[in-house]
């Protein structure tokens, strides 16, 4: 079915079920459709219905609360009020009303995988995407005076010919539609919203993979991680986590200059030991920091380069025992979302003949520079 997209008011939008599938093929999420044809931007900035977004605004037009409003004395309402019998438009919005819940509930969340990606792409090409080629070495990124008529420095740039499919991660909720019918919008999205932690952990460890192993593009930067021991930035002092020296560590972190290391990732006994390690009487990172601040007014004071002060700290128990992974998150990894959602069981959902619903996400991740992710293992 084909659609003309035309600016209209969001009473006068007709809601059918294909919305979804000229959604997902041209890259919008259904409630970036309903924008394009019903734009925020376009009313008043006085007028109470412009401040909700397209999608809100047709819950509103069908009696819909997602939430309560115990001021007024209303409650939200129930799963019902989405498969009204007079009104079997208002039933199109249920797959949507999912699909923003799990959205929420992911960003609501401590978001680690932000603090490992540089951006999250979206892609609509059915799980797959053609992968950067980076031709990347310490060489090329050596920069130099050049003579007149002499040759700079070439990083190569530009698309693999090798495609990469995208994983899906996701979970069955055996909640039947007799159950949504009576229960309320917020009991939904709490249990959603548990739902998609472990949907979160899932994806995170796909991005551990990439950076360890790397993508499998075959350009220069995306093999397997760069690696290193703790010995070597300690002077050959004791190895092992437990043995650690906030020297070899700082020694460490500041492999990453000209970058800076934003996120150290590692299991939840190897982060405790890096956490705990003893430090100066007066530490040298917390004085820099005060020195920034105090001493000259907020301006920086640069020793040979940026060294983060601020290091984010991720754990997951797919790191390998004994090995800190560290990323400059601006550049080290970027992720590949498909957008649209599985229309086969949008349809099952529309027409209330389902007995579990199930929440996913397609998602893949690419290295970008292999400078700005490295590898120490801490037990040599």
């Amino acid at each position: 079915m084909k659609f003309e997209i035309v600016k209209t008011g969001f009473k006068e939008i007709k809601l059918v079920p294909d919305l979804y599938a000229h959604a997902y093929d041209n890259g919008y999420s259904f409630s970036q459709l309903l924008e394009n044809i019903d734009p925020s931007i376009d009313y008043k900035t006085d007028d109470p219905v412009g401040k909700l977004d397209a999608f809100e605004r047709q819950l509103m037009r069908y009696g819909i609360r997602t939430k309560d409003d115990p001021k007024s004395g209303i409650a939200a309402s129930r799963g019902e009020m989405f498969f009204q019998s007079n009104v079997p438009e208002s039933r199109i919005l249920f797959p949507e009303f999912l699909n923003r819940v799990a959205r929420v509930a992911v960003m609501a969340q401590d978001d680690v995988l932000n603090q490992m990606v540089a951006r999250m792409e979206t892609i609509t090409d059915q799980g797959i995407y053609r992968a950067l080629y980076i031709d990347d070495t310490a060489a090329q990124r050596k920069t130099y005076r050049v003579g007149e008529r002499g040759a700079f420095p070439v990083t190569k740039i530009s698309w693999s010919e090798k495609t990469t499919t995208l994983a899906k991660y996701g979970v069955a909720l055996e909640m039947s539609y007799e159950f949504v019918r009576r229960a309320s919008l917020p009991l939904i999205a709490i249990l959603i919203g548990r739902i998609m932690l472990e949907v979160r952990v899932d994806e995170i460890s796909e991005a551990i993979s990439a950076l360890l192993l790397g993508d499998g593009s075959g350009h220069a930067s995306g093999g397997a991680i760069s690696s290193s021991n703790l010995s070597t930035y300690q002077g050959g002092a004791p190895t092992g986590t437990k043995d650690m020296l906030y020297l070899g560590y700082i020694n460490w972190l500041y492999q990453f200059w000209p970058g800076a290391c934003s996120t150290v990732i590692s299991n939840v006994d190897d982060i405790t030991k890096v956490i705990t390690v003893p430090k100066p009487t007066t530490d040298p990172m917390f004085l820099y920091s005060l020195l920034n601040k105090d001493v000259l007014g907020g301006k920086p004071m640069l020793i040979n380069g940026r060294l983060s002060e601020n290091v984010g700290l991720v754990i997951h128990d797919d790191v390998p025992a004994h090995t800190l992974i560290g990323i400059d998150n601006r550049y080290a990894l970027i992720g590949y979302r498909e957008a649209g959602t599985d229309l086969t069981e949008t349809n099952k959902i529309i027409n209330g003949q389902w007995n579990e619903i199930v929440i996913s996400n397609t998602i893949g991740f690419q290295t970008i520079f292999a400078s700005a992710r490295k590898k120490m293992m801490t037990n040599a």
